[in-house]
């Protein structure tokens, strides 16, 4: 198989946003995979060729090093503070006419896999005018990777974050003996620490049956971070409930990873049972 990704070095430091790691996004590619109708999957394999929806999953976070994408930087995550409800912070966002979040960026990736040339032309001129490369030379292809990655993104608590503490990046812990950042853990550390590649984890949670499958699709997108929002906050309110003696800082071990991974295992798999549901609805 051809590889799409060029050979990029990534340099990463505390405040810089991943949503789940590379497998958590592979995860829910996977999980939309096996979850489409014939019409969708062949809508996919017409757009991306020999290329598989997991593998592209991650795309959107590779380009991130990229100057010419820095103009999606804040599609890939919503600050929505206590003090506000998800309608609300939507209804505010709506009279930029930007893309300020990941819950605009996705209505506008779907629009564009819809077929909607006056966002397609939009899409176009904001990569055109940052002289940033299409996947696979494809607007469609780009669209559809950003959509999968996106509805990944959303489904992290951490990145509908709060306040300023960049999703959790500011905030320091232990992760088994190991100093981390509470980001950190929610992107890769929860996931890795099951041992199970992507194929194994997807297979596990594509338990869902068709009636709990339709009503998760039939869910809206306030529906999506709204679950985050209390998500994040369980997150937070149990932030202390362990601490390291010495060091002070909240302590995750066996206990945290036995009360988390329901979480994130529901977590992926809603995204991955959503996005197929989106993909379906564009290409019936």
């Amino acid at each position: 198989m051809k590889n799409i990704f060029p050979t990029i070095v990534l340099l990463f430091c505390v405040n810089v946003l991943f949503a789940w790691g590379a497998n958590g996004h592979r995860i829910v590619a996977q999980v939309c995979d096996l979850n489409l109708s014939k019409n969708a999957k062949a809508a996919v394999e017409d757009i991306l060729g020999k290329d598989y929806l997991a593998e592209i999953a991650t795309w959107p976070d590779f380009i991130r090093s990229e100057k010419s994408w820095d103009f999606t930087k804040n599609w890939h995550f919503a600050t929505i503070n206590p003090d506000e409800t998800v309608e609300e912070y939507i209804e505010k966002n709506k009279k930029d006419p930007k893309i300020n979040d990941v819950i605009e960026a996705i209505e506008l990736m779907k629009a564009i896999l819809a077929g909607d040339q006056e966002k397609t032309k939009m899409f176009d001129e904001m990569i055109d005018d940052n002289k940033a490369a299409r996947l696979k030379g494809s607007t469609k292809a780009t669209a559809l990777a950003f959509l999968v990655h996106f509805i990944g993104d959303v489904h992290q608590p951490m990145h509908v974050g709060k306040n300023n503490d960049y999703g959790g990046n500011k905030i320091i812990v232990q992760f088994f003996d190991k100093r981390s950042n509470l980001h950190s853990v929610w992107d890769e550390g929860i996931i890795e620490k099951e041992q199970l590649s992507f194929t194994e984890f997807s297979n596990f949670i594509n338990k869902l049956s068709k009636k709990d499958m339709k009503v998760l699709q039939q869910n809206p997108i306030e529906k999506w971070v709204s679950e985050s929002v209390e998500a994040r906050e369980n997150i937070y309110n149990t932030l202390y409930d362990n601490t390291d003696k010495e060091t002070g800082l909240p302590d995750f071990s066996y206990q945290y990873q036995h009360d988390n991974i329901p979480v994130v295992r529901e977590r992926l798999a809603n995204a991955g049972v959503r996005a197929a549901g989106v993909l379906c609805s564009i290409f019936e």
